[in-house]
């Protein structure tokens, strides 16, 4: 079946565009197929607007902003939810006793699309750097066949929900035996192992969150056949024991070292270790060292993970605000600091991570920690209050946070802004908040 034979005529209703409208490109693409979309979204018409504008022109059959309306969602052939919206959200409550199909755009995309080699990137954080190490390696390689041997040769295809290029959107090109990257978000961890997916080439880039799994890190997998392969760091191997899991797949350990020297790849210590990963990877899909060569000493840090903003003096400012998790503040710490010259901007909504081995970590590394409001920020403040050896103090706004880690940084030290907790209240999403640092630190 054809994703215009399963979406023409089909009344869906979509939940949500995201934060910035990622949802966009897969509202088209449904509509495109004839579906009737009818999109609901708890946020204004006024934020939504230009996407709304956008996707009405393309022929979108109702929206509603502000609120989501159960009764409206029982006359849906299908629901699809973006990843703001959890199975158990109460106006799906009705629905789900009507029977009516609700799927997120993974797992939709794998019950419509041809078979495909799926690379999974996955981990708390890091997923993003790993992603776009690999994605330009496989993309050359698949490229250079094409150019060999003509049309009908294996393309490379990357699925990021946060990219704005949407997940059913690559419905319209994805051809049996192409390769699929994906930067699995840990919340479709759950989703994707319900639907029997498991990915062919499995890379672990860092320990998941307990929430994002049942019984073990590695319930995703067993689907897996043996001729997969997972690839990891040495602990997230070793921890297969812990836990229990015999994998039929392959197991690929690695280490930062695997990165020679000579590449003169200038990534930090955490960037060299994802590198590895990514290096790992390419070898398995039969791609020459000097192209991943190539592309690693040209590869830059992303926007929002560890990206240095500006020098104050002799300052640094740094904006990390895609952390949502406190492990990817340890990286961000552990990566920057130098002598315990560091001013931790930290805090928002609460995730429901364990911050034990972060607050057991910051004195080591920070002189000053900054906290910043937030449903999370609220839960944990009687434990970050008491943490030793570092001075703790509240802001009530980003603004007011670097305005305070200029005032507590000494000469040499690095200010980072790493929230470990996702964004909430006034900060929409983590680009949102990234943008309002980089707009301070640059304004001093």
């Amino acid at each position: 079946m054809t994703s215009r034979d399963y979406f023409k005529g089909k009344r869906v209703a979509l939940i949500g565009l995201g934060p910035h409208g990622e949802m966009a490109e897969d509202a088209k693409f449904m509509i495109k197929q004839g579906a009737l979309l009818s999109v609901y979204d708890l946020r204004s018409e006024a934020r939504l607007k230009s996407h709304l504008v956008f996707l009405r022109s393309m022929g979108l059959a109702n929206y509603i902003c502000g609120s989501i309306p159960a009764d409206d969602l029982l006359d849906m052939d299908i629901i699809i939810l973006s990843h703001e919206y959890p199975r158990d959200s109460t106006f799906l409550k009705a629905a789900k006793e009507q029977k009516i199909l609700i799927e997120y755009p993974e797992t939709l995309f794998f019950k419509l699309a041809p078979p495909v080699t799926l690379v999974g990137v996955m981990g708390s954080c890091g997923k993003a750097t790993v992603v776009s190490m690999l994605a330009p390696m496989l993309e050359e390689a698949c490229d250079s066949a094409m150019r060999k041997n003509g049309e009908g040769s294996q393309q490379c295809f990357t699925a990021d929900p946060e990219s704005g290029d949407g997940i059913l959107a690559h419905l319209k090109k994805i051809k049996s035996g192409d390769i699929l990257i994906m930067r699995i978000e840990e919340s479709m961890m759950r989703e994707l192992e319900n639907v029997r997916i498991s990915p062919h080439v499995a890379i672990y880039v860092s320990p998941l969150s307990r929430f994002s799994y049942n019984e073990s890190p590695f319930d995703i997998l067993k689907y897996q056949t043996y001729n997969n392969f997972i690839i990891a760091s040495d602990e997230i191997i070793d921890s297969t024991r812990l836990y229990k899991f015999q994998p039929k797949a392959k197991m690929l350990r690695t280490k930062a070292v695997l990165i020679p020297d000579l590449w003169e790849f200038t990534g930090r210590a955490h960037d060299r270790e994802n590198a590895a990963l990514a290096l790992q990877a390419s070898r398995l899909f039969k791609i020459e060292d000097d192209i991943t060569e190539r592309i690693l000493r040209n590869w830059k840090s992303l926007k929002g993970r560890l990206e240095f903003i500006k020098k104050v003096k002799s300052i640094e400012f740094y904006n990390d605000s895609a952390s949502i998790a406190p492990s990817s503040t340890i990286a961000g710490i552990i990566s920057l600091s130098e002598n315990r010259n560091l001013v931790l901007i930290l805090g928002g909504a609460d995730g429901g991570f364990d911050y034990r081995e972060l607050y057991a970590t910051l004195p080591q590394y920070a002189h000053t920690i900054i906290l910043l409001p937030g449903s999370g920020t609220m839960k944990e403040r009687r434990v970050l209050q008491k943490i030793d050896h570092s001075k703790i103090l509240s802001a009530p706004s980003i603004e007011e946070a670097v305005r305070l880690a200029n005032e507590h940084a000494r000469a040499n030290d690095r200010v980072l802004f790493s929230p470990g907790f996702d964004a909430g209240g006034f900060d929409v999403s983590r680009k949102e908040r990234g943008e309002r640092f980089v707009r301070a630190v640059r304004g001093l």
